[in-house]
């Protein structure tokens, strides 16, 4: 059986072990805490970057929107106006039509006043054939012949050459600013950075 000297120095030793253990174990909580606080200090840096990161993207995010929508609204009006040229080129090509048509009738015109030249020409060159014969009976034949063309005119008139129409008037288009569908949207409003907000 053991002594008892022998088993105090147990109870000492274990109670050393003890404590020994027990410094090891503060230690290592203080190591621990000091650990754990290092950790609760870079976790709330990275929060507070995190927070700075979603303010920005926040505020980036409504500038985007912003400027899509005023994006948005200039293409409409590039629209309205192209669709405005569209109008005004259709106008135009009526017109070109129209003046086409005014000018095949002024080629028909000078056409038949070709005609009429010719046989203008035709009495002018008769006529002078009758003077320079100079034989009274073939002038007063002809005079005859004249008065006799006069009366028949008189009683039986050639039909009158039919004015010919002007075409119609184009339509000239006028440019009304269209309504869009779909504009009530507003654009996101732009956050407040967190060192403003109360």
């Amino acid at each position: 059986m053991p002594s008892i000297k022998d088993v105090a120095d147990q109870i000492n030793s274990r109670l050393n072990l003890i404590a020994t253990n027990t410094a090891n174990i503060a230690k290592n909580t203080s190591e621990n805490l000091v650990v754990s606080q290092d950790i609760r200090k870079e976790l709330n840096q990275t929060n507070g970057q995190l927070l700075q990161i979603d303010n920005k993207l926040d505020v980036g995010f409504a500038s985007l929107s912003q400027g899509l929508f005023a994006m948005l609204q200039v293409q409409h009006a590039s629209l309205e106006l192209l669709d405005y040229n569209r109008q005004q080129n259709d106008t135009i090509i009526c017109e070109l039509v129209n003046n086409n048509k005014i000018l095949c009738n002024i080629m028909r015109k000078l056409s038949h006043q070709l005609q009429m030249s010719e046989k203008g020409l035709e009495s002018v060159v008769r006529i002078e054939g009758i003077t320079e014969r100079i034989h009274s009976s073939e002038a007063v034949d002809y005079d005859r012949h004249h008065e006799l063309n006069k009366k028949i005119e008189q009683c039986c008139p050639p039909k009158p050459i039919p004015e010919e129409e002007c075409p119609e008037v184009c339509e000239t288009p006028i440019y009304r600013e269209r309504k869009l569908e779909g504009q009530d949207w507003k654009p996101l409003p732009k956050p407040q950075r967190p060192d403003q907000v109360r």
